[in-house]
Formats: structure tokens, C-alpha cells, sequence
């Protein structure tokens, strides 16, 4: 287990897949794994697949869910969120303190951290950080952008000065979308033609994480190596190992074969429960800030009418939609936010269902409109699928005649700039905050003109002003009011149908421990702190 897989044994594994078509999976996981590994001594590599190639792992760029588990083991921002909770706690600065008037923070930093290149890590080197995502305004700038100044008193104090009052501001710097740190020194050196290193950084990195990035083969694998001089808890796997394995399947294969060690995300509940049963694998569960939901694309063909929209909400069958696809890993959800967002009972969303008045609709619809388009997001992995299945079954019995599609995720996050002839009627899709704040939901599915995720340009005058309002009170109390107006616009409008919350089923081999997770970030598991533990 201590030896790294190369990718033609990956791939001859793989291939075994094709073989299972004929011959049924379940029958060749049987006959390949024996249902068990039998005991199992980890070594210094730990080994799990994508379901999909991660966006180039440069942190103001990337802002994708699949590939934070390079990101995150690279990067450190100044403070982050505790594992499983929405508590704020130290990351690169040790303590921070915040004025009245909430324009003014003020952050001391840990002294002895270094960039993988050797830099010292000061506050100068997060003033040039802020620069660099400033000037390259990507996605992920947004969560800067009220930003008025930066100043370094000392090498270990660092000064920001904000325009306005960001009740969220916090958040957005926890958050794993977040500022991260960046050596100015590899900036400088890797930098062609004024690009900032955005080249070298697409295959390279320049962080103060745990790990460093030491190969990085688009569509095929990423290794990253443990770095000697990091600050923090020193990794006991030495070795991370990233395969892309689109197919779920393949990736339970493997796990069960010995040639992964882990899978975060994708798997069916069918695979789920028989994998319980297995003692030579762990399953846990975890709770995430994230639901499945339906997003409706309010530009096309008989989803232009509000009603009609208004309509599909109460038509879906939700609970036919979530236990066959999750079982017991999700509960339906009852709320806008992500559960734990705002407090219980804020922003109800659980419209009852209701089929008559879509039925009536339809019946009058021309045959052409009756045609509809449903996409997913392929690294959604099973679950997703099932979903989007289950919604086929549904939409026939009401008279639309849906198609199913899987979308590669460049494809998904593309769909803001795609023509809307060419969009989906229907998108399932994960959705939840950049932060575990209300103002991330609404900012980044709904706000006008934001992209890349806002995936059918949705626009409300009225809800822009509200997501300010929010964002600008100095009270949470009074932010969470104008969240859950938010909320009702979005709910009036019918732009999406909230499904569940979904809950993360992480499996390992039983001879990883300490297996501890990030509420934000499908899957996402501080590699760092895992911990080898004695067979079984």
C-alpha cells in the first residue's frame, strides 16, 4: 500500500469496468475484490481519484468544487473554518481584532512560516498576495473587492482597510474560495509577459501548505509531497496521490482492490450500504453546507413564465427524487440556506407538492415546448445522475418529453456565456455559499452579471439591493433579515427547487484515522491530518 500506483495499473484496472458491462458489476466486483482486502498496512501514500480534471490549481483562479483538495493542501489564508463548523479560527494569522465601525481589521501573523520556496511569510508578502488576485480579477476576487487599503506596520502585523462595513468579511477570508498566500518571490521569478505567474502556476505552486504541488498532469494525475518546513501539523501520508477517474464505479473497484485508499464523493447508496459491510473499509458520514437543487432556466422555452416555474416547484416529487438516490445520507430539505446557515425556521422552502396546476399548463403548451432538456454536472457522480433520472420519470408523467445529459464541468461553468438555445431547460446541480454566510448563496447564483455560476444570468433589481443591504449591515441580526428577503425574491421568482441536504459519505481503507472534514467543499478532507491507524 506504500507504493504509488502508476497509470498504466491504473488504467488495466479501469478497463476491467468495460469487462463488468457484460458481465454485470456487481458480479466483477465480487469476483475481483473478494469482498474484502483482508489486513492492510498503510504506508507514507495515500492515493483517491476526481471525478473529474480540476480547473489549473492557481488560487485566483481556481473556483471550482473538484480540486480542493489540492488547493486547500497547498494554500493557507489567514484564517479558516474549524472542521465540521461554521467557527472561525486562526490560520496564518493567530488572532485578528475588528473596530466599531467594522472598516478596520487588524491581523497578527504567525512569525516562522515560510513559502515552499523558502520565502518568509510577512505581511508584505499578503499585501502583494491581495495585489496579485486584484489585478488578475477572476472569480474568485469578488471576496476583495471591498477592499479599500492594505498597510504593514511591522513585519507581522497587517492593517485592512475596508470601504464600506462587509458583515461577511470574515467569512470571505475563511471561506475556500478565500485570499490564500502566495510567495512574491516565485511570482517574480515564473512571471512571462506580465502574466503573474499565471502559466507556472497553472501546473506549479507557491503556497505555505502542508504540501506542495510536485506533479501536476492535466486529465491524468496530480502528486503532492509533504513539505518539511510547514508550520502547522506535520503530515503522517507524506504522498498524496490524485488519479481523474470519471467513472464511480472504477473508483470503488480500486478502493476494494487495494490501488485507492479513499473516495470522498459520487458513489450510489446501493454501493454505499455494501461497502459498510465490508471490514476492511470505513464509511463515515459528515454533514455539508450544501444541497441538491434544481435550477430553472428562466430564458427558455415555457420556463420563461414565472408561473409556469412557480408551477414545477410544487409539481416535483422531492421525497421520490432524494431516497432513491441518497437513502439515509440526505434529509429533505425545508429551508433556502444550507442547513445551519440561519437559524432554524428562517427562510422556509418545502412547497407542497402539487401536480394539477403544471398539468394545466402543459396541456396547453405547443408540442415543441414540451420537449425539455435536463444536464447535470458529470462530477456529481451517481447521485446526481439518479436524480436527474428520477426527474425524467417525472417531467413524462406530466407530459414533457425530457432528455438527459451529463455536462463536463468546464461546460457547466460555462453556461452563464452560452447561448440559451444551447442552455439546458433544467439544471441539477449542488448548490450552497462560497462561506458559510447567507450572502455568498445569493451572491453568487443570482446576483446581475456575476459569473461564472449564476448559470442562466438570473437578474432582480430589487434582490441586487437587498444582497447589498445585507452585506453592508453591521449587525448580523439585521443581515439576516434582508437574507431572508433575499430569499423570498428568489423563492417568488422560482429560479430554483431546493431538494436536500446532503451529507458527505466518506470511505477509506480501515487503516486511515483521524478522518476529519470541512463542511465547505464536496469531499474536502484535510490530508494533513489523517492519521494511520493498525489494520484489522
Amino acid at each position: 500500500m506504500g507504493t504509488t500506483a502508476d497509470r498504466r495499473t491504473f488504467l488495466k484496472a479501469t478497463a476491467l469496468v468495460a469487462v463488468g458491462e457484460a458481465l454485470g458489476v456487481s458480479a466483477l466486483l465480487s469476483a475481483c475484490s473478494g469482498g474484502s482486502r483482508g489486513a492492510v498496512t498503510f504506508g507514507d501514500t495515500i492515493r483517491f481519484g476526481f471525478l473529474a480534471d480540476m480547473q489549473v490549481p492557481d488560487p485566483d483562479i481556481f473556483y471550482e468544487g473538484e480540486g480542493l483538495q489540492v488547493t486547500l493542501n497547498v494554500y493557507e489564508g489567514l484564517v479558516a473554518y474549524a472542521p465540521d463548523s461554521s467557527e472561525i479560527v486562526p490560520g496564518l494569522a493567530e488572532s485578528w481584532t475588528v473596530t466599531d465601525d467594522g472598516l478596520t481589521y487588524m491581523f497578527k501573523l504567525r512569525a516562522g512560516v515560510t513559502f515552499h520556496d523558502g520565502t518568509p511569510m510577512t505581511a508584505a508578502t499578503i499585501i502583494t498576495s491581495f495585489e496579485r488576485r486584484s489585478a488578475i480579477d477572476q472569480a474568485p476576487a469578488y471576496l476583495i473587492a471591498d477592499v479599500e487599503s492594505m498597510s504593514a506596520p511591522d513585519d507581522f502585523t497587517l492593517v485592512i482597510e475596508l470601504a464600506h462595513p462587509v458583515q461577511p468579511f470574515l467569512d470571505y477570508l475563511a471561506c475556500p474560495w478565500g485570499l490564500k498566500a502566495v510567495s512574491p518571490t516565485a511570482i517574480q521569478a515564473h512571471s512571462v509577459n506580465g502574466d503573474l505567474a499565471q502559466d507556472w502556476l497553472s501546473t506549479h505552486d507557491a503556497g505555505t501548505g502542508p504540501y506542495r504541488i510536485t506533479e501536476f498532469v492535466p486529465s491524468s494525475h496530480y502528486t503532492l509531497t509533504a513539505y518539511d518546513g510547514y508550520w502547522g501539523t506535520k503530515p503522517e501520508f507524506t504522498t498524496l496521490r490524485i488519479e481523474i477517474i470519471p467513472d464511480i464505479m472504477s473508483q470503488r473497484l480500486l478502493l476494494e482492490q487495494g490501488q485507492l485508499d479513499m473516495i470522498t464523493k459520487g458513489l450510489p447508496i446501493a454501493a454505499i450500504e455494501a461497502m459498510r459491510a465490508n471490514p476492511a473499509l470505513t464509511v463515515t458520514e459528515h454533514p455539508t453546507a450544501f444541497k441538491s437543487s434544481i435550477f430553472l432556466n428562466w430564458k427558455k422555452g415555457p420556463f420563461a413564465d414565472t408561473a409556469f416555474r412557480q408551477a414545477m416547484r410544487k409539481a416535483v416529487d422531492v421525497p421520490a427524487l432524494i431516497e432513491p438516490a441518497y437513502g439515509s445520507t440526505v434529509a429533505r430539505s425545508t429551508q433556502f440556506y444550507p442547513a445551519g446557515v440561519l437559524p432554524d425556521g428562517a427562510a422556509p422552502d418545502a412547497p407542497d407538492h402539487d401536480t394539477a396546476e403544471l398539468k394545466a399548463l402543459i396541456a396547453k403548451l405547443p408540442d415543441g415546448d414540451k420537449r425539455i432538456d435536463v444536464a447535470y454536472d458529470e462530477a456529481g457522480g451517481a447521485t446526481d445522475a439518479r436524480v436527474a433520472e428520477l426527474l425524467q420519470t417525472q417531467l413524462a408523467a406530466l407530459g414533457l418529453a425530457a432528455t438527459v445529459r451529463a455536462m463536463p464541468t468546464s461546460q457547466v461553468f460555462a453556461l452563464h456565456s452560452t447561448p440559451v438555445g444551447q442552455q439546458p431547460h433544467m439544471l441539477v446541480h449542488g448548490s450552497g455559499g462560497d462561506a458559510l454566510n447567507a450572502d455568498t448563496t445569493l451572491r453568487i447564483f443570482f446576483r446581475t452579471g456575476v459569473s461564472p455560476i449564476n448559470w442562466f444570468n438570473y437578474s432582480d433589481t430589487t434582490l441586487d439591493a437587498v444582497m447589498d443591504a445585507g452585506k453592508r449591515s453591521l449587525g448580523k441580526a439585521e443581515a439576516e433579515r434582508h437574507w431572508v428577503e433575499g430569499a423570498e425574491i428568489v423563492m417568488g421568482q422560482a429560479w430554483i427547487i431546493n431538494l436536500c441536504d446532503i451529507e458527505d459519505v466518506i470511505v477509506t481503507g480501515s487503516g486511515i484515522g483521524d478522518i476529519v472534514h470541512t463542511l465547505l467543499g464536496t469531499g474536502m478532507v484535510p490530508v494533513n491530518l489523517l492519521r494511520k491507524v493498525t489494520a484489522r
